[in-house]
């Protein structure tokens, strides 16, 4: 886990979205940016749909197909690509005529990391430990029985709490990334992840999104 270095690449988006809305720059920014995160957290839970107990479908949104541009969605190419002669299965759909697009758990979770990020910086927090985040991860398995409905409910209310007092936001840090392993996620899967959303949140602010 390299925090680090996430919040130098976030730093850069942050400084972009400065030069694009000058108009934000000396003022207060700490509570657009948590309502934003509320709001993330919330379209991560609505993903996740662990929640809906009204429904028969809770399953996570964990993948996303889309029709494969390779065969044009039939599920199966030309061998001579010319349409003549021998068809063959897709290789890229493996002749199912799609192809996994994305995972739309795991993309609202890092744009929840984006804002954890950008608030971080806002606050001016640069005292991370990789050793107190062990400890807290420590006494959370000592002490914390939530399962993840819990765990949405305690965000949200710790990240309101660094509204009043910017001491919450380790906190919060600590406890959304717990919320990604609770999810299921690998770091890895984060890293690459929040690298892939960082360049196209960089490319909106270039196409004036």
């Amino acid at each position: 886990m390299n925090l680090t270095k996430l919040f130098e690449t976030q730093a850069k988006l942050d400084e972009h979205i400065m030069q694009e809305h000058p108009e934000l720059r000396g003022q207060n920014n700490l509570d657009w940016k948590l309502l934003a995160l509320q709001v993330e957290l919330a379209e991560c839970a609505n993903e996740w749909r662990g929640f809906k107990k009204w429904s028969k479908d809770q399953e996570p949104r964990t993948v996303v197909y889309e029709d494969c541009k390779s065969c044009d969605a039939e599920g199966s190419i030309s061998y001579h690509g010319n349409g003549s002669g021998e068809w063959l299965p897709c290789n890229k759909c493996e002749g199912s005529g799609v192809t996994v697009a994305g995972n739309p758990l795991l993309e609202e979770y890092v744009d929840c990391l984006h804002f954890i990020l950008s608030i971080g910086l806002e606050i001016g927090y640069t005292n991370f430990s990789e050793e107190n985040m062990n400890e807290y991860f420590a006494q959370l398995e000592e002490h914390e029985n939530h399962d993840i409905t819990g765990h949405f409910i305690v965000l949200n209310w710790i990240v309101g709490c660094i509204y009043e007092n910017k001491i919450h936001y380790e906190q919060t840090l600590f406890e959304l990334i717990n919320l990604g392993e609770m999810l299921g996620f690998t770091w890895d899967e984060v890293e690459v992840a929040y690298f892939e959303k960082n360049k196209i949140n960089h490319a909106r602010q270039e196409s004036g999104y």
